[in-house]
């Protein structure tokens, strides 16, 4: 192969040519040449040329992951713009260590389906709450993005854990996912949650606690909250009280 490469005509264009010839090589499983014609590596041409024109070296995203350029890397040195012009995909992207602090936040969901993100793939990746956390985004965006209340209660999502997540309040969560009476209490949203304002009282009696008010103790021990705990009808009690509006 690289005898053919020294005696072959390429053409007025060179690149071309190379970018031909390494694609050849990829569907050949013979990578192994690849720097022999390129004449360099990905990381050496990015020092002094811009990451779109490495395309005409026949360079991939695909090339980061073999030569271990991290996306830290390439942000440091490239836009978004750039690495989006350059081919890079979700996948790769997380194969090379773009991580959830890196969303960019709402604003910044645009940019991962540019990256042609399927719903499965971002599910896979944001698998805990504390990802998801990290993401910054909105009730309005995870929902954007294929979660539901049950599935952010899956991850970890509860009255503890969304306390601290920006936006996250029981209006807006209420807006975007409609949670059932279940829900809420799977994810510990009790009377219990206001104490000390953790989460807004009114809100609380307006949205959550004439809904869980209504359930039956069989309701309540489909949802594993024991009905005979010493707690059990005080807290339903609570909830019936907080239900009216004051």
């Amino acid at each position: 192969m690289i005898y053919i490469y020294n005696k072959m005509d390429i053409g007025y264009d060179k690149h071309v040519g190379i970018s031909t010839m390494i694609e050849y090589l990829r569907e050949t499983d013979q990578m192994q040449h690849a720097e022999k014609i390129r004449s360099t590596t990905l990381k050496k041409y990015i020092k002094n040329n811009t990451l779109e024109s490495s395309i005409n070296m026949g360079f991939t995203p695909l090339d980061c992951v073999c030569e271990n350029i991290s996306w830290e890397q390439l942000r440091r040195k490239f836009s978004v713009e750039s690495i989006l012009k350059f081919g890079m995909t979700f996948d790769i992207a997380t194969k090379i260590g773009l991580q959830p602090e890196h969303f960019g936040g709402d604003e910044g969901y645009t940019i991962i389906e540019k990256m042609k993100a399927t719903k499965q793939e971002i599910h896979d990746f944001i698998d805990h709450i504390s990802k998801l956390k990290k993401t910054n985004w909105s009730p309005a965006i995870a929902k954007e993005a294929g979660f539901t209340f049950q599935k952010v209660i899956d991850i970890g999502g509860n009255a503890s854990t969304l306390q601290s997540m920006k936006s996250w309040t029981i209006k807006n969560i209420v807006l975007e996912f409609q949670p059932q009476p279940e829900e809420w209490l799977k994810a510990e949203f009790t009377s219990d949650c206001t104490k000390d304002e953790a989460w807004d009282s009114k809100q609380y009696r307006q949205f959550i606690a004439k809904e869980t008010a209504q359930l039956s103790p069989d309701d309540l021990e489909e949802v594993k909250i024991n009905p005979v705990s010493k707690d059990y009808i005080l807290k339903f009690d609570a909830n019936k009280i907080l239900s009216q509006r004051f």
